[in-house]
């Protein structure tokens, strides 16, 4: 399955959740849950080219999110958010190029998931999450082009396996996601396969 057609299919079951919840429910959408949250990511990917090192830094994310279901549940997110790494190329026997990478994203991450536990009064749970994300890369930017890697060299878009474990504590969520890359990074280089860790906080009514 390409990118398009996943990202299709993403934004296809999130509507039919909608849709299913408004018209099983007459409107009442006890099932139905709706949130907003925001965080920081640190990512790190590997690559074969040239003595290419690669350092994580921190970027962040936002978006919303949808969950239908109760103890067993379906999740979608949207995100908007910016991941970034550094560089470091030898240039000559005795230079060393670095260059940091920033890259804007939107991402769309459909999840099976389970509470493995909940309160008695529903006010508190916690989550196990598994699924699959479609990424596409808004922008690149590179603060300075390295002697094997410039700017057209990164794919527009990723997907990747994601699972995480998240806590409800009545309208609050605290959420820890992995995110492993199944596509490359890199045109060419099919190792460049990002590997990107979440934290994030939210709230849902």
């Amino acid at each position: 399955m390409n990118f398009k057609s996943f990202l299709f299919a993403s934004l296809f079951i999130l509507s039919t959740i909608l849709q299913a919840q408004t018209e099983g429910s007459g409107g009442k959408s006890s099932s139905l849950t709706l949130g907003f949250q925001g965080g920081l990511n640190v990512s790190k990917f590997q690559t074969e080219l040239d003595s290419t090192d690669v350092s994580a830094r921190i970027g962040w994310q936002c978006g919303m999110t949808l969950r239908y279901g109760n103890t067993f549940f379906i999740q979608g997110n949207l995100e908007l958010g910016q991941s970034s790494v550094e560089l470091v190329t030898p240039d000559t026997a005795l230079i060393n190029v670095q260059s940091k990478v920033y890259r804007t994203f939107m991402s769309v991450p459909v999840m099976l998931g389970y509470k493995v536990f909940k309160s008695d009064d529903g006010s508190s749970s916690v989550r196990l999450m598994a699924g699959m994300e479609a990424s596409a890369i808004l922008n690149t930017k590179v603060d300075e082009d390295l002697v094997y890697i410039e700017k057209d060299d990164f794919e527009p878009y990723s997907v990747y396996a994601v699972g995480g474990i998240g806590m409800d504590l009545w309208f609050l969520r605290l959420d820890l996601g992995l995110h492993y890359g199944l596509t490359p990074m890199i045109q060419g280089d099919e190792t460049s396969k990002n590997v990107m860790g979440t934290f994030n906080i939210g709230f849902t009514f």
